[in-house]
Protein backbone atom coordinates (compact mmCIF):
# COMPACT_ATOMS: atom_id res chain seq x y z
CA UNK A 1 0.00 0.00 0.00
CA UNK A 2 1.53 3.53 -1.06
CA UNK A 3 1.53 5.97 1.56
CA UNK A 4 1.73 9.78 2.17
CA UNK A 5 3.39 10.87 5.55
CA UNK A 6 3.48 14.23 7.47
CA UNK A 7 6.08 14.56 9.97
CA UNK A 8 6.77 18.36 11.57
CA UNK A 9 10.16 19.05 12.45
CA UNK A 10 11.71 21.23 14.83
CA UNK A 11 14.11 23.56 13.62
CA UNK A 12 14.95 24.66 17.13
CA UNK A 13 16.47 21.28 18.91
CA UNK A 14 19.68 20.34 17.68
CA UNK A 15 18.22 17.01 16.00
CA UNK A 16 16.00 19.15 13.64
CA UNK A 17 18.45 21.52 12.61
CA UNK A 18 20.36 18.80 11.97
CA UNK A 19 18.31 17.16 9.56
CA UNK A 20 17.41 20.47 7.62
CA UNK A 21 20.50 21.11 6.87
CA UNK A 22 22.08 17.63 5.85
CA UNK A 23 20.74 15.72 3.39
CA UNK A 24 22.75 12.79 3.87
CA UNK A 25 21.31 12.84 7.34
CA UNK A 26 17.74 12.92 6.56
CA UNK A 27 17.75 10.59 3.90
CA UNK A 28 19.04 8.12 6.16
CA UNK A 29 16.32 8.72 9.16
CA UNK A 30 13.93 8.24 5.96
CA UNK A 31 15.50 5.58 4.56
CA UNK A 32 15.13 4.12 8.43
CA UNK A 33 11.40 4.49 8.73
CA UNK A 34 11.33 1.09 6.19
CA UNK A 35 12.47 -1.78 6.91
CA UNK A 36 15.80 -3.54 5.19
CA UNK A 37 14.36 -5.73 2.79
CA UNK A 38 11.66 -3.08 1.18
CA UNK A 39 10.33 -4.02 -1.93
CA UNK A 40 10.42 -0.88 -3.68
CA UNK A 41 9.15 -2.51 -7.30
CA UNK A 42 6.04 -0.78 -7.38
CA UNK A 43 7.30 3.06 -6.04
CA UNK A 44 10.46 4.05 -4.45
CA UNK A 45 11.06 6.08 -0.70
CA UNK A 46 11.02 9.96 -2.02
CA UNK A 47 11.01 12.61 0.67
CA UNK A 48 11.04 16.29 0.48
CA UNK A 49 10.72 19.48 3.17
CA UNK A 50 8.38 22.10 2.72
CA UNK A 51 8.97 25.44 4.75
CA UNK A 52 5.82 26.98 5.79
CA UNK A 53 4.66 30.59 8.04
CA UNK A 54 5.82 28.75 10.73
CA UNK A 55 6.42 25.22 10.25
CA UNK A 56 8.96 22.83 8.89
CA UNK A 57 7.24 19.49 6.87
CA UNK A 58 8.54 16.61 6.08
CA UNK A 59 6.78 14.74 3.32
CA UNK A 60 7.15 10.80 2.52
CA UNK A 61 6.19 8.75 -0.05
CA UNK A 62 6.21 4.71 0.43
CA UNK A 63 5.30 1.87 -0.66
CA UNK A 64 4.51 0.66 2.78
CA UNK A 65 3.47 3.21 5.49
CA UNK A 66 6.92 4.05 7.45
CA UNK A 67 7.74 4.20 11.14
CA UNK A 68 8.65 7.57 11.92
CA UNK A 69 8.78 7.51 15.93
CA UNK A 70 12.62 7.99 15.88
CA UNK A 71 12.48 10.93 13.47
CA UNK A 72 9.80 12.63 16.05
CA UNK A 73 11.52 11.96 18.62
CA UNK A 74 15.10 13.40 17.49
CA UNK A 75 13.71 15.99 15.77
CA UNK A 76 10.06 16.89 16.23
CA UNK A 77 7.41 17.27 18.85
CA UNK A 78 6.63 14.13 20.85
CA UNK A 79 2.73 15.49 20.97
CA UNK A 80 2.74 15.57 17.69
CA UNK A 81 3.75 12.14 16.05
CA UNK A 82 3.81 11.29 12.49
CA UNK A 83 0.40 11.02 10.67
CA UNK A 84 0.31 8.48 7.22
CA UNK A 85 -2.29 7.88 4.37
CA UNK A 86 -3.32 5.68 1.85
CA UNK A 87 -1.82 7.54 -1.11
CA UNK A 88 -4.01 4.81 -3.17
CA UNK A 89 -6.91 6.49 -3.31
CA UNK A 90 -5.53 9.82 -4.56
CA UNK A 91 -3.69 7.68 -7.11
CA UNK A 92 -6.56 6.08 -8.48
CA UNK A 93 -8.26 9.29 -8.52
CA UNK A 94 -6.47 10.87 -11.36
CA UNK A 95 -8.05 10.81 -14.91
CA UNK A 96 -7.14 12.40 -18.33
CA UNK A 97 -8.24 15.79 -18.66
CA UNK A 98 -8.31 16.61 -14.84
CA UNK A 99 -6.14 19.91 -13.62
CA UNK A 100 -3.99 20.16 -10.68
CA UNK A 101 -1.97 22.42 -8.63
CA UNK A 102 1.48 21.34 -8.32
CA UNK A 103 4.62 21.90 -6.29
CA UNK A 104 7.67 19.70 -6.98
CA UNK A 105 11.60 20.10 -5.70
CA UNK A 106 13.86 18.36 -8.35
CA UNK A 107 17.48 18.39 -9.78
CA UNK A 108 17.54 20.07 -13.36
CA UNK A 109 20.26 17.80 -15.09
CA UNK A 110 21.79 17.61 -18.73
CA UNK A 111 23.88 15.67 -20.31
CA UNK A 112 27.37 17.23 -21.62
CA UNK A 113 28.72 15.35 -25.02
CA UNK A 114 32.12 13.85 -24.21
CA UNK A 115 33.98 12.09 -27.47
CA UNK A 116 34.85 8.43 -27.20
CA UNK A 117 32.90 8.99 -23.40
CA UNK A 118 29.49 8.84 -21.50
CA UNK A 119 28.29 12.69 -21.35
CA UNK A 120 28.87 13.96 -18.18
CA UNK A 121 26.33 15.13 -15.86
CA UNK A 122 25.65 18.52 -15.07
CA UNK A 123 23.35 21.01 -13.11
CA UNK A 124 20.64 23.84 -14.96
CA UNK A 125 21.26 26.67 -12.65
CA UNK A 126 19.37 29.13 -14.79
CA UNK A 127 15.77 29.49 -14.00
CA UNK A 128 14.82 29.76 -18.05
CA UNK A 129 17.11 26.08 -18.35
CA UNK A 130 15.21 24.87 -14.81
CA UNK A 131 11.67 25.77 -16.56
CA UNK A 132 12.70 24.17 -19.85
CA UNK A 133 13.79 20.91 -18.13
CA UNK A 134 10.62 20.66 -16.54
CA UNK A 135 8.68 21.32 -20.12
CA UNK A 136 10.89 18.87 -21.61
CA UNK A 137 10.18 15.87 -19.18
CA UNK A 138 6.15 16.77 -18.74
CA UNK A 139 5.13 14.24 -21.93
CA UNK A 140 6.46 11.09 -20.18
CA UNK A 141 6.04 11.93 -16.88
CA UNK A 142 1.72 12.02 -17.65
CA UNK A 143 0.92 15.68 -17.84
CA UNK A 144 0.97 18.87 -20.15
CA UNK A 145 1.84 22.52 -18.41
CA UNK A 146 0.43 25.94 -19.37
CA UNK A 147 2.05 27.18 -21.81
CA UNK A 148 4.88 30.82 -20.74
CA UNK A 149 2.58 32.62 -23.88
CA UNK A 150 -0.54 31.99 -22.70
CA UNK A 151 -1.96 31.45 -25.99
CA UNK A 152 -4.92 28.96 -24.66
CA UNK A 153 -7.39 30.91 -22.85
CA UNK A 154 -8.32 27.80 -20.92
CA UNK A 155 -5.08 28.95 -18.74
CA UNK A 156 -4.23 31.58 -16.68
CA UNK A 157 -1.22 33.17 -15.39
CA UNK A 158 -1.18 32.40 -11.81
CA UNK A 159 -1.00 28.49 -13.86
CA UNK A 160 2.28 29.20 -15.53
CA UNK A 161 4.97 26.83 -13.92
CA UNK A 162 7.58 29.23 -11.98
CA UNK A 163 10.50 28.53 -10.00
CA UNK A 164 9.62 29.47 -6.82
CA UNK A 165 13.20 28.90 -4.98
CA UNK A 166 16.45 27.86 -6.51
CA UNK A 167 19.95 26.70 -4.47
CA UNK A 168 22.57 24.00 -3.99
CA UNK A 169 23.03 21.53 -1.18
CA UNK A 170 26.44 20.61 0.27
CA UNK A 171 27.70 18.03 1.94
CA UNK A 172 29.69 15.09 2.05
CA UNK A 173 28.58 11.35 1.96
CA UNK A 174 29.93 9.49 4.56
CA UNK A 175 31.63 10.40 7.55
CA UNK A 176 31.62 14.47 8.06
CA UNK A 177 34.55 15.96 5.85
CA UNK A 178 35.70 12.16 4.83
CA UNK A 179 33.40 11.27 2.42
CA UNK A 180 32.89 12.28 -0.73
CA UNK A 181 31.87 15.77 -1.42
CA UNK A 182 28.28 16.06 -2.95
CA UNK A 183 26.50 19.24 -4.15
CA UNK A 184 22.89 19.15 -5.50
CA UNK A 185 21.57 22.11 -7.63
CA UNK A 186 18.02 22.19 -6.87
CA UNK A 187 14.91 24.57 -7.58
CA UNK A 188 11.31 24.32 -6.44
CA UNK A 189 8.41 24.84 -9.33
CA UNK A 190 4.80 25.31 -8.78
CA UNK A 191 2.04 26.09 -11.19
CA UNK A 192 -0.67 24.09 -12.52
CA UNK A 193 -0.66 20.88 -14.62
CA UNK A 194 -3.12 18.67 -16.89
CA UNK A 195 -2.80 15.21 -16.58
CA UNK A 196 -2.75 13.83 -20.28
CA UNK A 197 -1.84 10.07 -19.17
CA UNK A 198 -2.87 8.99 -15.74
CA UNK A 199 -0.95 6.19 -15.33
CA UNK A 200 2.50 7.74 -16.54
CA UNK A 201 1.51 10.67 -14.33
CA UNK A 202 0.80 7.95 -11.10
CA UNK A 203 4.00 6.32 -12.17
CA UNK A 204 5.40 9.74 -11.59
CA UNK A 205 4.12 10.17 -8.40
CA UNK A 206 5.23 7.13 -6.96
CA UNK A 207 9.07 6.73 -8.69
CA UNK A 208 9.51 10.56 -8.57
CA UNK A 209 10.87 13.00 -11.26
CA UNK A 210 14.70 13.68 -11.81
CA UNK A 211 17.74 12.71 -10.70
CA UNK A 212 18.87 13.03 -6.81
CA UNK A 213 15.94 11.44 -5.66
CA UNK A 214 17.31 10.15 -2.36
CA UNK A 215 18.90 13.49 -1.57
CA UNK A 216 15.06 15.48 -1.51
CA UNK A 217 14.69 15.62 -5.27
CA UNK A 218 11.51 14.54 -7.16
CA UNK A 219 8.47 14.14 -5.39
CA UNK A 220 5.42 15.72 -6.78
CA UNK A 221 2.56 16.58 -5.20
CA UNK A 222 -1.21 17.51 -5.97
CA UNK A 223 -3.46 19.75 -4.96
CA UNK A 224 -7.01 20.58 -6.17
CA UNK A 225 -7.14 23.57 -8.49
CA UNK A 226 -8.96 26.36 -6.45
CA UNK A 227 -10.75 29.69 -8.88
Amino acid sequence: MTTFTRVLINPKCRGGAKLLTNPQAMHAAVRAAFPPDLDESDGRVLWRVDKHEHEHVLYIVGPEKPTTRHIVEQAGWETRPGESADYGRMLDSLMKGQRWRFELVANPTYSEPTPGKRGKVKAHVSETHQLEWLYKRAEAAGFALAPATLEDSSWTAVDVPAVVERGTDRFYRGTERKGRAVHIAKARFTGTLEVTDADSLRRTLVDGLGRSRAYGCGLLTLARVER
